[in-house]
């Protein structure tokens, strides 16, 4: 869909390709010392520094920020940003003043740190995150974001107790760049970007740099009223023109279409639209509208068969798309998946098809890389991937070593690799453009099931696509998928842009840093300047005008469509068939529900005689949702002790068909207490515990005392394990050696003909609609109602966003919560509000839970540690977090110390879990075992290969864990509030684990 608005251009030489082996740029350094010399700085002395013309929108920008003002840029990916930044600290240094530039990712803060080096000049600029530092009192310093916001609390700390320290920094700092400021939306980490804006004194100016989002003007008009003078600038327009295609197939051949008509309006009509959708078929309130209700309910159960969108296509296979992207010249691609493993299959599937996109000579150039990184790091060669990357094709995602993810975006960069198979990580903002990007499916799955992507989300990754300097046009195309047809992709482009929601939370550390450097009355105003707040006053007026006019167009359209309908004749005959075959696949789909029902009966059974004969404790694999996961390709299944049989819970009185199952109490291989019917069951093996009575008792134990039961799809009842049983769970192993229960070939073979069956039916259904809807297709009406039903959507959903945002008021009553809670822990003195030691120490150690990480810290269980120790407990305490699977394996179990400090901590942390419980706050208190003695081993020593043997996560994942534990070290090492020895072990391990592979520090 084309994008209208003012053009944002770079030049060729900013692409990546030409960013990848550039040195330094010395006539750009050199441009920079010259201004430095001025007594003014004008606009066009900073364009000198560019060896290219910027265009209208971008000098726009440079005159708001050389005229003192703060900034708000929302513009496309592709569109820009990076050269309004690079001009704004030219301006900065020019007067004589430091910049700091904040992203979202270390990984993005290192590729920004080589930019600015060959513009700015290596001496210049410097490098601050979790992993360490490089000339941090440089003139340029780049850094996360959470760093920033901890250099303003310590900022704010040292001028309330008059010390000199971090507050001198910030003194000469004249612009703060906030890369990615649209990240503020994100639920798990937007608070610490609104903690930046509302800490950052005055007399820094803020260029905050987002993607397209809705209500760009609320979020500047909010940060003038926090912070001081803010313009905001909007731009819709893509120097790279993007071209949407759509691939799909026929079970012959392979083809690509434009998803949108000529005037990209609407969708292609040549891609089959839904005859029955709202916004299609008209009035919401019809007959027609009822189906179209009821037909939409079924495609988000997956019932998608006939009645779905892209009646008639299949999903092509992704070597046919690869070569139909060869031959249209449309490579190098970025192709993503929202899944790993898919994407390292996909990698073998290209390699064993014999698809090579690569010339001898960058066969050889990428061999070369390939040796430098062997020679340098040999373990962060995936062996089994070098074949397919020697013929062009690599995957990239998280479960990848840093050195690995390194050298793909380097050959990509350099043009060597034509198709990367990524997970959406990619898109958040590293440099990696390409001719195309594709999407396998626009839903994906997520912590409470299938869901499409938002408009924003699309447009991130699409916007990887268009190369400058290379390309006039950029593609992205969308594969054909069983749940998503054309008209989902086009509804969703036309959806337009999320507005930026405010992620506001009253946390721990956030309490303790506030209270510590103010007031109560200060903290409170400083609670009361939030983003949520301001959308709550001055942004809900200006979102209800656009609610009303919305509504108003709407109705405007729908009034057209009234009278141009009466010029368009009827099509209800041609439905019958089609309400027929409708009629007999529900049938069906009721058929395979019972045959499915009686199958589970027979397993139960079974489950019983077997649970019996083999005696508890017994090792089970539990299927969470035996009926979903009939029909899933997902393993929604764990590893779990049976502990004993149980009575039903209470909740279930009148459940006459769960109340007559026979139900049990197990223990899940990632701690978690389950009561679980005998239909969950699928595989019955030996208990593998060694002292199984005491397991049984702990087990038992921990479910009596369990304060919170919560129910889950499939009528599990769950409740989070203690830390007396997380040694238990820890040694429950996996799957291999259970027997499994088989289900009779009859209830088989039954749900296969049934299947068959609704595989015919569904065919013949998307036959009928399609009869049907082409005769729709031409009509004036429907077209207005479209538009009108898109309106009324957009306005639901602002309104819907407005409510909500009201629901999560009451910011002030959640940090007094929070405040309660740290009281009644001791962190902090009742009357004073004062920080006690423990308040200290969670106010310098941040992590998930600040309050309950202090406690592990300080508790007398923790004090008498060796180094290897307490890194192996600190990583306990982050793997949930970071690398914990329902199914774990690994060859190093957690030394006895270890699970001796793990067992003494439960009493406290049964308490900070009873006094949030009280407080209604929901931190997490979790620990998982299974990984701490792999933690353990790196600190003492042990090489990557010996830590990952047996070991069934990625190396991504570990080398993730490692690496957060070794930052959670470094806090402890420098906190004064803790004992000297403890922050001595702390020292000892952090250095002991800091290196190859998994370290990201650049040099």
């Amino acid at each position: 869909m084309a994008e209208q608005g003012r053009s944002v251009k770079e030049c060729a030489t900013s692409t990546a390709a030409a960013k990848a082996n550039a040195p330094d740029n010395p006539s750009g350094a050199a441009k920079v010392n010259e201004i430095m010399q001025l007594p003014f700085v004008s606009m066009d002395d900073v364009l000198q520094v560019f060896p290219f013309q910027l265009d209208a929108c971008q000098k726009d920008a440079i005159k708001v920020i050389l005229g003192g003002e703060s900034l708000v840029v929302s513009a496309p990916t592709g569109s820009g940003k990076t050269a309004i930044a690079e001009a704004a600290t030219v301006s900065a240094l020019a007067r004589g003043k430091r910049v700091i530039y904040t992203t979202p990712l270390k990984a993005l803060s290192n590729q920004k740190l080589f930019e600015f080096r060959r513009l700015f000049g290596t001496e210049r600029v410097g490098l601050q995150t979790g992993d360490g530092s490089l000339n941090a009192e440089g003139d340029v310093v780049v850094m996360t974001t959470e760093v920033m916001r901890n250099i303003m609390y310590r900022s704010a700390h040292d001028a309330a107790t008059g010390r000199s320290g971090s507050s001198d920094r910030l003194g000469d700092v004249g612009l703060l760049v906030l890369d990615e400021v649209h990240y503020l939306g994100d639920p798990s980490r937007g608070s610490v970007w609104e903690e930046v804006i509302i800490n950052c004194p005055p007399h820094i100016q803020l260029l905050s740099m987002s993607a397209t989002i809705a209500n760009a003007d609320d979020l500047g008009a909010w940060i003038k009223k926090v912070h001081g003078s803010c313009r905001t600038l909007v731009s819709l327009h893509r120097p790279i023109p993007l071209s949407w295609q759509y691939c799909h197939s026929d079970g012959v051949s392979t083809t690509l279409q434009q998803l949108l008509d000529k005037k990209e309006q609407r969708l292609n009509p040549d891609l089959a639209p839904r005859a029955f959708d709202d916004d299609v078929f008209g009035d919401p309130r019809s007959v027609a509208g009822a189906r179209a209700r009821l037909q939409a309910m079924l495609e988000e159960q997956g019932m998608v068969g006939g009645s779905g969108p892209g009646a008639g296509m299949i999903t092509p296979s992704k070597e046919s798309v690869v070569r139909k992207l060869k031959a249209a010249d449309m490579l190098p691609a970025i192709w993503f998946i929202f899944s790993r493993a898919t994407c390292d299959t996909a990698v073998h599937q290209m390699h064993k098809a014999g698809v090579s996109l690569v010339t001898t000579e960058e066969r050889v150039a990428i061999m070369n890389e390939v040796n430098k990184l062997r020679k340098e790091q040999s373990v962060a060669i995936r062996g089994d991937y070098v074949p397919a990357l020697l013929q062009g094709i690599a995957s990239h995602h998280a479960g990848c070593l840093p050195g690995w993810r390194c050298l793909i975006e380097l050959l990509f960069q350099r043009g060597l690799l034509k198709l990367v198979f990524a997970t959406e990580t990619l898109a958040a903002g590293i440099n990696m453009p390409a001719r195309s990007t594709v999407l396998s499916t626009v839903s994906r799955r997520r912590d409470d099931g299938p869901s499409t992507l938002t408009h924003n989300e699309l447009l991130q990754m699409a916007g990887r696509a268009g190369r400058r300097g290379f390309d006039n046009q950029g593609y992205c195309i969308l594969v054909h998928s069983a749940r998503d047809g054309p008209s989902t992709a086009a509804d969703l482009l036309f959806k337009g842009p999320e507005p930026l929601a405010s992620q506001f939370e009253s946390n721990y550390g956030m309490t303790l840093n506030l209270l510590f450097s103010r007031s109560l009355s200060q903290a409170r105003d400083f609670v009361n300047r939030s983003f949520a707040n301001y959308l709550s006053s001055e942004g809900r007026a200006n979102v209800q005008k656009l609610i009303d006019r919305w509504r108003q167009q709407a109705a405007n359209y729908l009034l057209d469509a009234e009278k141009a309908e009466a010029k368009a004749g009827g099509a209800e005959s041609t439905y019958q068939r089609y309400e027929t075959l409708q009629a007999r696949i529900r049938e069906v789909k009721r058929t395979r529900s019972a045959v499915l029902a009686q199958a589970l009966t027979q397993r139960s059974n079974d489950a019983v005689a077997l649970l019996g004969d083999q005696g508890l404790p017994c090792t089970a694999v539990v299927e969470l949702d035996p009926r979903a996961a009939a029909g899933s390709m997902m393993d929604q299944s764990l590893v779990a002790l049976v502990v004993a049989e149980l009575d039903p819970p209470v909740e279930l009185q009148g459940n006459t068909s769960f109340l007559s199952q026979s139900w049990y109490l197990c223990l899940s291989a990632d701690n978690r207490l389950l009561k679980i019917r005998a239909e969950h069951v699928s595989h019955v093996g030996s208990c593998r515990v060694a002292d199984q009575g005491k397991a049984s008792e702990l087990t038992m134990s921990a479910a009596m005392k369990a304060a919170s039961w919560q129910t889950a799809q499939g009528g599990v009842y769950s409740a989070p394990g203690p830390l007396t049983t997380a040694a238990v769970a820890s040694r429950i192993g996996d799957k291999r050696n259970l027997q499994p229960l088989d289900v009779a070939e009859g209830f088989l073979d039954s749900l296969d003909h049934l299947e068959e069956e609704l595989s015919g039916l569904q065919k013949d259904s998307k036959a009928a609609k399609k009869a049907a809807g082409s005769k729709r297709n031409e009509r004036e009406d429907i077209d207005l109602r479209a538009r009108a039903a898109r309106l009324l959507k957009k306005a639901k959903n602002a309104a819907r966003s407005l409510e909500q945002q009201e629901q999560q008021q009451g910011t002030w009553r959640a940090f007094e919560d929070v405040v309660a809670v740290l009281v009644a822990a001791g962190a902090l003195e009742a009357d004073t509000l004062k920080a006690q030691p423990l308040g200290q120490v969670a106010r310098e150690v941040h992590g998930g839970n600040q309050l309950w990480l202090a406690i592990v810290l300080t508790h007398n269980a923790t004090q008498d540690l060796t180094a290897p120790q307490l890194a192996g407990l600190l990583g306990a305490m982050v793997a949930p977090e970071t690398a914990s699977r329902p199914h774990i394996s690994a060859a190093y179990s957690p030394s006895e110390a270890i699970v001796s400090a793990v067992e003494a901590l439960e009493p406290a942390r049964g308490r900070v879990f009873h006094l949030q419980a009280e407080a209604g706050l929901n931190f997490p208190v979790e620990v998982d075992l299974r990984l701490a003695g792999i933690v353990e081993a790196w600190a003492a020593g042990s090489t990557w290969s010996q830590v990952m043997s047996d070991c069934n996560l990625d190396d991504g994942d570990i080398a993730r864990l490692l690496s957060r534990t070794i930052d959670l070290l470094r806090q402890a090492g420098h906190c004064s509030a803790l004992l000297p020895g403890l922050r001595k072990a702390a020292r000892v391990a952090a250095q002991a684990m800091t290196r190859r592979p998994i370290t990201e520090l650049v040099s």
